[in-house]
């Protein structure tokens, strides 16, 4: 069956800003170890990813269980990410490309505070829609957020779509619904698997 939409992460596949680079940045400049750190992120980010708190209160307990001032907080996040938000050139040339012959859409966990930077970098302009966790209140990997994905996509079925990733674990919900996914690793990599399930590059 011809493929007729396809369908991208943004974080690691489009956005080549690397999380761990962004969040080891900030724990040098505020003084506090990853790990310490992470702790913290993990106990609130669910919520803050599905937009349940906003980005505001989500840096403020953070920094509540850190011990360190939250305005000093949202001031370094902000500088250090911005130092590697940055988008795959190769991976919009290709979207670019298959824009041509099917329908495009992004599909991504973020929370609100990223999410504006990326609006500021016209990180979404390039797709037909966008879905965004902190926007529709669900994430990868909940089921419910793949089938909003096949409401937004309408008469096009499953097996006619195909999902992009660059997490396993974020792939096997869409397998399970029947839509065919890739795990990107690169853009020549993705060219070649996107050859592979026949679509025209």
């Amino acid at each position: 069956m011809a493929i007729k939409a396809i369908i991208f992460d943004i974080g690691g596949v489009l956005d080549k800003g690397n999380w761990k680079e962004h969040y080891f940045a900030l724990c040098n400049e505020i003084g506090i170890d990853f790990e310490v750190f992470r702790k913290a992120y993990l106990k609130y980010s669910k919520d803050a990813t599905i937009g349940k708190i906003s980005s505001e209160k989500f840096i403020e307990l953070i920094a509540k269980d850190l011990n360190i001032d939250s305005k000093k907080l949202m001031q370094t996040w902000i500088e250090t990410k911005k130092k590697v938000l940055s988008e795959n050139q190769e991976v919009r040339e290709t979207i670019l490309n298959l824009k041509n012959n099917y329908k495009i859409a992004s599909l991504t966990n973020i929370i609100e505070l990223h999410h504006k930077m990326r609006i500021e970098l016209n990180l979404y302009d390039i797709f037909d829609f966008n879905i965004c966790s902190c926007v529709e209140g669900v994430s990868k990997p909940d089921i419910k957020i793949y089938n909003l994905l096949l409401s937004k996509l309408k008469k096009i079925k499953p097996e006619e779509i195909i999902f992009i990733d660059d997490k396993e674990e974020c792939l096997t919900p869409a397998d399970s619904l029947g839509i065919k996914t890739v795990l990107f690793k690169n853009n020549v990599q993705l060219i070649q698997d996107l050859k592979k399930l026949g679509v025209k590059i």
